[in-house]
């Protein structure tokens, strides 16, 4: 799991790239910004599971998402502008162990002009910048969430995950993260009456475990080249916003010497009138003839070659905001079949209230509840459930974006 919380970084930086602007006689100036995200965390496993995993869970953890941000950009006398931006991890869970050093999380340049936007480097692919999901007044939602985020692996649940559960790669959220933030090359087009194109190509999309993060294209042995297309519709129509996305991920991986197709197909979109934001997401992913990190979602071998996984999933939510206070309730199941060459089908269900109040610009209060069930189908020993989990998790939070 890349992150703890999601943390909208992309639309964060996003907003950085526009600023630190240089004349093309001078030096590109880098300027400075980023976040910075602590929660207080209250969490209750289900007593069978900590039984069969021999493990007793704090009720209690704080957990946090902290980024700095340098980005800048130059134009050119022909009007072409370049830019950078690059994001430094700076603390609070496990970007910066020893066992996971991805202190540098994205790092990449961008040209734009009259044609659109080109960015060249490690960066989300064009489908999951265009992607539209669930609502979320907190940002705590989907594969970055602190209660919806990855397996157990990942340590980023408040509600661990078993081992045995298979989801979606890269946490449990509709975004495409196949590639994770692997170096590639993404177009984005101009927008053309409300409608934006994206597109990316990954040379190397093996970016689930943290030796490899598709960054090492010498390791044709888990390698997977990937491509993907992806449309964003976002207008307005007498005060009703409508937003509406799809994308589909192609990738081509070489897995224990045998070729493996895998794809994504993902759709979402959202209504807003008054306050109100209604919104949800769809995505489907097909993994065939599997033997290897591509097969379970968690990044771990699955022994069995020929292996067919297919995990499906989809969140809805709704959402009011008005002045500085924001609410909002969100739901997530996802269900994979066919993990380990058998036919057993593995759900996972999370559902959220979250809050929101401004008290300042950059400084938000933070709040959310809620519940989460893994369930693996699985045989439960007699002295409890390692395949089963569920639990509440309350949590409690300050967000500053500088």
């Amino acid at each position: 799991m890349k992150k703890v919380l999601i943390a909208s970084t992309a639309l964060v930086a996003a907003g950085l790239m526009t600023t630190g602007t240089a004349s093309a006689a001078e030096k590109i100036k880098l300027n400075l910004g980023g976040f910075s995200k602590w929660w207080v965390v209250g969490a209750w496993q289900d007593s069978s599971f900590e039984d069969g995993t021999g493990v007793g869970y704090a009720n209690v953890d704080v957990k946090g998402d902290n980024e700095v941000f340098f980005g800048g950009s130059t134009k050119l006398d022909n009007g072409l502008e370049i830019g950078v931006d690059i994001q430094l991890e700076a603390g609070g869970h496990t970007e910066t162990a020893a066992s996971n050093p991805d202190v540098i999380d994205e790092s990449y340049i961008w040209i734009a002009g009259g044609f659109g936007k080109f960015i060249v480097g490690s960066e989300n692919n064009g489908v999951y910048l265009l992607h539209v999901n669930a609502p979320d007044a907190a940002g705590n939602w989907g594969e970055g969430g602190v209660l919806a985020g990855g397996n157990s692996s990942g340590g980023a649940t408040a509600i661990v995950s078993p081992t045995a559960v298979r989801g979606f790669i890269g946490g449990n959220g509709t975004a495409p993260r196949i590639d994770n933030d692997a170096e590639k090359i993404t177009y984005v087009a101009p927008t053309f009456y409300g409608l934006t194109l994206g597109a990316s190509y990954i040379p190397n999309a093996s970016g689930t475990t943290s030796a490899q993060k598709g960054e090492d294209n010498s390791l044709q042995a888990t390698s997977m080249e990937a491509m993907g297309v992806g449309a964003l519709y976002a207008n307005t129509f007498g005060g009703v916003g409508v937003k509406l996305s799809t994308g589909f991920i192609w990738g081509d991986a070489n897995v224990a010497s045998a070729q493996t197709d895998f794809t994504q197909f993902v759709a979402g979109g959202q209504l807003s009138y008054a306050g109100f934001t209604v919104g949800g997401s769809w995505r489907k992913d097909k993994a065939d003839e599997k033997g290897g990190q591509y097969g379970n979602g968690g990044g771990s071998a699955v022994a069995t070659s020929g292996n067919l996984l297919n995990t499906t999933g989809w969140d809805a939510g709704i959402q009011y905001a008005s002045g500085p206070w924001a609410v909002s309730f969100a739901y997530f199941q996802s269900e994979s079949e066919g993990n380990a060459g058998n036919n057993l089908e593995d759900q996972i269900t999370i559902w959220q209230v979250s809050g929101k109040y401004n008290l300042s610009p950059g400084v938000d209060v933070l709040a959310t509840a809620g519940w989460a069930e893994f369930d693996d189908e699985g045989s439960k020993a007699a002295t409890g459930d390692a395949n089963h989990n569920e639990g509440w998790a309350v949590m409690t939070g300050l967000s500053l974006a500088f």
